[in-house]
């Protein structure tokens, strides 16, 4: 039997790698298919996982859930640990299948000539779409009055939509280990500010608006002493299995 800490982070490193494989291995495609393909993904990643581990695949998820009592410490830095390696595994599994063109090309980057978007502003724009991813994220789940169906097809949704916008501009990764995942095994590393600054920055936005302002002053009991996240309650209706 595996214990609880090793499925969890099995669990994280997985969903980390498949985001950041088949987002980057697509990079012939143009923005609407990969957004979808991203989008489509992670909603079924937190379909299949989220009753597992919670189904993060994101430091910004993961400190966002910390910072709201919903997974300690320990918990929080075994889930990026986890993420990390996943991300960068996912990297060089294209780099290996592939090549290092398509690598640097799926690589988030900030947009340069005609659209010039400078730093700052890409990183205000990734902060925007992962603050309302988290935010989607901490509504859906974490508020527990939401129905339990919809959280996997909103969290994947509000990545679509986020990609849509944010990817022309900024790179759209809307997650640290999209960008340093892809960056690690391709060496591409102008767009760090965006994808590692923005997402985060977006994150502890979606947090504190979340808890101070959107949600009710009595929300259910914390549970601050547990290592993991809090699993997500698998969508209702019959079983497909036997």
């Amino acid at each position: 039997m595996v214990s609880g800490w090793v499925r969890n982070a099995v669990a994280e490193a997985f969903g980390a790698f498949v985001i950041v494989f088949s987002t980057v291995v697509v990079t012939n495609l143009g923005w609407t298919p990969r957004a979808l393909i991203y989008g489509f993904g992670v909603a079924g990643l937190v379909a299949a996982l989220g009753h597992v581990s919670g189904a993060h695949f994101n430091p910004a998820v993961t400190v966002a859930m910390f910072l709201g009592g919903h997974i300690s410490g320990l918990g929080a830095a075994i889930y990026c640990v986890a993420q990390v390696a996943g991300g960068v595994l996912g990297g060089f599994t294209v780099l290996w299948t592939t090549n290092e063109a398509v690598v640097d090309n799926g690589t988030p980057v900030i947009a340069d000539e005609p659209v010039n978007v400078s730093v700052g502003g890409a990183i205000a724009i990734e902060a925007i779409a992962t603050m309302v991813v988290v935010l989607i994220v901490f509504g859906s789940i974490v508020d527990r009055r939401a129905p339990v169906s919809v959280y996997p097809f909103a969290i994947g949704l509000a990545i679509t939509a986020g990609v849509m916008v944010s990817g022309p501009l900024a790179g759209g990764a809307l997650n640290p280990v999209r960008g340093f995942g892809a960056a690690v095994a391709g060496g591409e590393w102008s767009g760090w500010p965006a994808w590692l600054i923005g997402p985060m920055a977006g994150g502890l936005a979606a947090w504190a608006l979340y808890e101070f302002v959107i949600s009710d002053r009595n929300p259910p009991a914390k549970r601050r002493g547990m290592v993991f996240s809090e699993p997500m309650p698998p969508p209702p209706g019959p079983s497909l299995l036997p």
